[in-house]
């Protein structure tokens, strides 16, 4: 958390910085995360019409139509046995992955690539970075994305940093960031001697995340992507009110990392 104290109104607020990625792409992520990816879900569909003029009726005008609707829909979990996992997201794996999706989902009229978008993301992250600014007794944890409406202050910005994959004009996603919602300590989870979690957050509707600063812009700094990640400031007053910040976001297309001095 941060910057807390009384706004004009007397009110106790507080911001808290949200890592976030302004996508949901899954090309975009399997190329950002791969083999670091714990589980992923996504889904994509698609719709064909075929139309036939009948040759014997021809004319009088008939004709046939026929739709044919194409759905993907990917429940990625990662298999732990002894040792190395059995099924890692390899760069052959999501080649293959992508490959399926092309010829399931590919159409006439699609001037981009198919896609799939994202609902949710867990990846593991070793980074001694991460350690520095918690308790953690590891360089290891898990960061668990889930997707959100996109707030109307990153609407356009979100637009932008995916224009070249028409995923919104043209493949007809709907408009989402994955909004981290935890940090775990990997180890916390094996060895269970506390939950081993630094950051966690339900969604919008949560209006007591706990975001501490320096871990939020380390994750964006260091783990994020460049051109997706970013950390959105949530205004919470009074523990009820949470809110986007709109004046922190107007530049948002500029924002590439958050600087707290040590960071």
């Amino acid at each position: 958390m941060s910057q807390a104290g009384p706004d004009l109104d007397g009110k106790e607020q507080r911001i808290a910085q949200i890592p976030s990625l302004l996508t949901s792409s899954l090309r975009a992520v399997l190329d950002a995360f791969g083999s670091d990816i714990l589980s992923l879900h996504a889904h994509g569909s698609v719709e064909t019409n075929n139309a036939t003029i009948i040759e014997d009726l021809r004319e009088y005008g008939l004709s046939r139509e026929q739709e044919t609707h194409h759905r993907l829909t990917l429940n990625y979990e990662q298999i732990h046995g002894d040792g190395e996992p059995a099924n890692p997201l390899t760069e052959d794996a999501c080649e293959q992955l992508l490959s399926e999706v092309e010829a399931v989902l590919d159409a006439e009229h699609q001037t981009v690539d198919p896609d799939l978008t994202v609902t949710s993301l867990t990846v593991r992250v070793t980074d001694p970075r991460l350690q520095e600014v918690t308790p953690a007794q590891s360089p290891e944890f898990d960061l668990t994305f889930v997707a959100d409406p996109a707030e109307p202050p990153v609407r356009e910005p979100t637009k932008r940093r995916n224009a070249d994959q028409g995923l919104y004009s043209e493949l007809g996603f709907n408009l989402t960031n994955l909004n981290l919602r935890s940090v775990v300590e990997t180890e916390t989870k094996f060895h269970k001697q506390s939950d081993g979690r630094y950051l966690s957050w339900g969604g919008p509707e949560d209006i007591r995340p706990r975001a501490p600063d320096r871990l939020a812009i380390r994750i964006n700094q260091h783990v994020l992507p460049d051109e997706y990640g970013i950390l959105k400031p949530y205004t919470v007053i009074d523990d009820s009110v949470l809110e986007l910040v709109e004046d922190d976001v107007d530049n948002i297309d500029g924002q590439s990392t958050a600087i707290d001095g040590d960071a």
